[in-house]
C-alpha cells in the first residue's frame, strides 16, 4: 500500500520503520523542520540534547527493544540519579526510601503513610479501576493530609495549575508504579535513535518531509484514497493514513465539528529553558518545586547524570513548566521570561547568578500534555476515525500511563500489527 504518517515523532517513526519493513510504500510528512516530536533535539557544545528533559525507566521495554534493535544499545546507560524536593526554602534529599522516612517536613507517622501508599501504588496492577477517583483525595486519604499538603498537591499543581483538583488518580497511578530508581539515557542524545529510525526508513526506500505541517486530511470517497494537504500547498493521496500529530491538530484538520469526540481532548504547553552554565547550580539531577508560588515547577540538572565533559564542560540545566498556551509564561519572550526567573533560581541556589550562563536555549510545545481527568477514558477516541482510510495515534491515547517515548513506540507497533496488516 501507499501509506502517508502525519508525524515523525516517535510513534510516527517506529511505525514507518516497521511499515517499510513489510513492504510499503511509506512517506512521512512532519510539520516541524526536525525530527523526533517532543524528543526533538538542539545542540550544546557540539552534543544532540533533547530540548525537553529526556530519560527512560527500566520498565520501558519497549523502547530498550527498538534501542536494541536499531544496534544503539552499547550507548544505552542506566545512571542512579539523585532527587531532591524544594519546600519551605530549604533542599531537602528525596532519592531513596531511607531520604523519603527522613523527610523533615513531615512528622514519622507522616513519612510512614506516605511510604506505605506509595508501596501500596506499586503493588496494584490494575490502576485503571482508579480512574474515576480524584488524585488529590486518595492521597489524603491513604497517605494523609499533610502528605497530600507538602508533597502531592505542590507537584500537582506545578503540573496542571487550577485542574490540580480533577485530576485522576489512574494518571498519578501510573506515575508510581512504572517508574524505576534509575534512569537511562543514550550517550549522545535519544536523537541518535530518530536518526537511526529516519536512515533505516530511508535506506528500505521510505521517504521523510520536514516542514510539511498539516492543513487538511479527507476521504470523500469511502473506497478511495484518502487526500492529505500540507501548509506549503502540496496535495498527496495515500491508501492508507496513519496520523500521530497531537488531536487537536487532527481534528482542525479533519474538519471535526464541535460535539465530536475529537475536540475532547484539553492539553497544556509546555515550555522550557536549557541553560549552559559554567558551574553547578543545583546538587541533584531532579529537583521538585514544592512551592506553589514558584512561576516553573522542576529544576533539572542533566549534567548530574551524564557528565558535564560531553558538553565542552558545561553544565547543562533544564527549567521546564507546563501551562496553558495563554499564559504569560509561555506567551512572554524568552529573553524577558529568562530574567524573571532569575529571582527564583536564587531562591534555591542564592549564589546563583544570571553571569553563570554562558549560553541558553528556549522551547515550547503547544500539546505537551493531556490534562487527565476522572471521566478522561470516556474521551479518548478509538484509533479508527470517521474515515476508513485514516488512524490515529496520538499521546491522548496513551492511557492509564503518562505519554512518553516508550508508550509512542509500543503504540505503534501495536496500531500497525491491528490496522496495516
Amino acid at each position: 500500500m501507499r501509506i502517508g504518517i502525519i508525524g515523525a515523532g516517535a510513534t510516527g517513526l517506529t511505525a514507518a520503520y516497521d511499515l517499510v519493513g513489510d513492504g510499503h510504500d511509506v512517506t512521512v510528512l512532519e510539520g516541524a523542520d526536525e525530527i523526533g516530536g517532543l524528543a526533538g533535539s538542539l545542540t550544546v557544545q557540539g552534543t544532540p540534547l533533547e530540548r525537553f528533559y529526556h530519560h527512560i525507566f527500566e520498565s520501558d521495554r519497549a523502547m530498550i527493544e527498538i534501542i536494541d534493535e536499531l544496534g544503539l544499545s552499547p550507548k544505552l546507560t542506566f545512571h542512579s540519579t539523585t532527587t531532591g524536593i524544594f519546600h519551605g526554602g530549604e533542599l531537602h534529599d528525596f532519592s531513596t526510601p531511607v531520604d523519603m522516612l527522613k523527610f523533615p517536613p513531615l512528622r514519622l507517622v507522616d513519612r510512614i503513610r506516605f511510604g506505605a501508599s506509595s508501596a501500596m501504588l506499586k503493588l496494584i496492577r490494575n490502576g485503571e479501576r482508579l480512574g474515576d477517583r480524584r488524585a488529590l483525595e486518595w492521597v489524603r486519604r491513604w497517605a494523609g493530609r499533610r502528605a497530600g499538603d507538602v508533597i502531592w498537591e505542590p507537584l500537582l499543581t506545578g503540573k496542571f495549575g487550577s485542574r490540580a483538583p480533577e485530576i485522576s488518580m489512574a494518571w498519578l497511578w501510573a506515575r508510581v508504579h512504572f517508574r524505576t530508581f534509575k534512569l537511562g539515557y543514550m550517550d549522545g542524545g535519544f536523537h541518535q535513535v530518530y536518526e537511526a529510525l529516519l536512515r533505516a526508513v530511508e535506506k528500505r526506500g521510505g521517504t521523510i518531509e520536514t516542514g510539511k505541517k498539516l492543513t487538511a486530511v479527507a476521504q470523500p470517497d469511502p473506497a478511495g484514497p484518502v487526500e492529505v494537504r500540507t501548509q506549503d500547498g502540496a496535495r498527496y493521496e495515500y491508501d492508507k493514513v496513519l496520523v500521530t500529530v497531537p488531536q487537536p491538530a487532527f481534528a482542525q484538520a479533519a474538519g471535526a465539528g464541535p460535539g465530536d469526540v475529537l475536540q475532547r481532548a484539553e492539553y497544556l504547553g509546555a515550555t522550557c529553558f536549557v541553560l549552559e552554565c559554567d558551574r553547578s547550580v543545583i546538587p541533584y539531577y531532579w529537583l521538585n518545586i514544592n512551592d506553589p508560588s514558584f512561576p516553573f515547577l522542576a529544576v533539572v540538572e542533566h549534567t548530574n547524570m551524564v557528565p558535564p565533559e560531553q558538553y565542552g564542560g558545561r553544565h547543562v540545566i533544564y527549567v521546564g513548566n507546563y501551562v496553558p498556551r495563554d499564559d504569560w509564561r509561555y506567551t512572554t519572550d524568552p529573553a524577558e521570561l529568562l530574567e524573571r526567573y532569575v529571582p527564583w533560581l536564587r531562591r534555591i541556589n542564592p549564589d546563583f547568578d544570571l553571569s553563570w550562563v554562558t549560553d541558553w536555549h528556549f522551547s515550547k510545545a503547544g500539546f505537551a500534555q493531556p490534562v487527565v481527568t476522572p471521566d478522561y477514558r470516556e474521551s479518548i477516541p478509538p484509533h479508527e476515525t470517521s474515515m476508513p482510510g485514516v488512524v490515529l495515534a496520538t499521546m491522548s491515547q496513551v492511557y492509564p500511563q503518562d505519554r512518553g517515548q516508550s508508550y509512542a513506540v509500543a503504540m505503534a507497533r501495536r496500531v500497525v500489527q491491528q490496522y496495516f496488516r
